[in-house]
């Protein structure tokens, strides 16, 4: 059976179905294929932090745009993301206060609400926390935490009450393109004629494109969070980046704290199977984000693991998205190679992608930043901290 639409999104996550609403919204006929279930990749499985602060200004403007979309996300969307605003503070090295302090100068700029405090304001705001190794800090009061299951499922929904088909148990197996151009996908359930296809088919987005013969820098790997219950009496205050021990911390429901990392060892690790990759957590991980985050929060030492999982990154060299336009035929678009960022600029990503499918490359200029082949011209984007994950 044959089936027609004006754009065909290919994977249900968060940013798929981010892209599917705003289409929609725009009054595209869209079908958003989910091979599973909505967000049944590594997007339920997101922390799902919401900050704002990044290295390069197209980001940061993105970053506060999504911050707003996320703090009236049911007036807008018409369901829940379960926001929580806890603030957000990233502490640093030494070594790079430089890079913190013009990251804030451009973040300020922008609109951001953020600014550096000293290690007495940082104590007030993280009480218990041990601040051995942090010479500086940043504090965005707006940030916090959403749940990225729930973002999912709100976006699907309000895309379907737009006139978007929203089809799960559905895989995409190869497009069919006609005289250059894309013609429709080809499915386990028939094809879906389409005159645009977006693969928003995260750690998945490589295998893809190789079958079209087409190679993108997009690595999956696994990367690990802990979950721990606190002990009676603390509350973890906000969502906090540790740049000297390499990790993040944020509260959860329970009370407990979950923690991972922000290494680049850890999201440049082995490359994994999508649909083959060790789920759970290795006792080495828990022994070494228990051990820090003990040394930056002591009462922890009375805590107790809770449980914990893995997820995918899908990976880009320059820790950058991959968005835009694909050689391989007119009408070929990607929104993949989030290295981390997925989740809290999925709201604008989604935004600024419908407007370059359905308007031309002008609608949206900024997407420039992410273009597929700025691998080739060698004008990738990394951020200014040691750790890329940072942006």
């Amino acid at each position: 059976m044959t089936r027609t639409a004006d754009v065909v999104v290919i994977g249900g996550g968060v940013n798929g179905a981010s892209l599917a609403y705003h289409l929609a919204a725009r009054g595209a006929r869209v079908t958003l294929l989910e091979k599973n279930a909505l967000a049944a990749g590594p997007t339920g499985r997101s922390c799902g932090i919401v900050r704002q602060h990044y290295s390069h200004e197209v980001t940061a403007r993105m970053a506060l745009r999504a911050l707003e979309f996320f703090e009236n996300f049911e007036e807008i969307v018409g369901g829940p993301c379960d926001f929580h605003r806890t603030g957000f503070v990233l502490a640093v090295r030494a070594a790079e206060i430089d890079a913190l302090q013009i990251n804030v100068r451009m973040q300020q700029q922008v609109g951001i609400d953020t600014h550096l405090i000293d290690r007495q304001e940082l104590a007030q705001l993280c009480p218990g926390f041990d601040l051995d190794g942090i010479e500086a800090a940043a504090w965005e009061p707006r940030a916090g935490y959403a749940d990225a299951h729930a973002t999912t499922l709100s976006l699907a929904r309000a895309a379907a009450r737009l006139g978007a088909e929203v089809a799960t148990g559905v895989a995409a197996h190869d497009l069919r393109i006609e005289h250059g151009r894309v013609g429709g996908v080809c499915t386990n359930d028939g094809t879906v004629a389409c005159e645009a296809v977006v693969l928003a088919t995260g750690p998945w987005t490589a295998a893809f494109a190789r079958r079209l013969g087409l190679s993108l820098p997009i690595f999956p790997s696994r990367v690990q969070v802990c979950v721990f219950d606190v002990p009676e009496g603390f509350r973890p205050p906000v969502v906090f980046i540790d740049s000297p021990q390499g990790i993040y911390c944020r509260p959860e429901t329970g009370p407990m704290l979950l923690v991972g990392s922000i290494a680049a060892r850890d999201g440049e690790g082995p490359r994994q199977d999508p649909d083959a990759y060790h789920e759970g957590v290795d006792a080495a991980c828990v022994e070494r984000y228990g051990e820090r985050i003990m040394r930056r929060v002591p009462a922890m030492a009375e805590g107790r693991y809770h449980g914990g999982y893995a997820s995918l990154y899908d990976v880009t060299p320059d820790w950058q998205p991959i968005v835009g336009a694909l050689p391989v035929a007119e009408g070929l678009f990607c929104l993949a190679g989030c290295s981390g960022h997925g989740f809290k600029l999925a709201p604008v990503m989604g935004e600024r992608l419908a407007a370059r499918v359905l308007e031309g490359a002008d609608a949206a200029p900024e997407l420039g930043l992410f273009s597929p082949g700025r691998f080739a011209r060698a004008e990738l984007a990394p951020g200014r901290y040691k750790h890329p994950i940072l942006g």
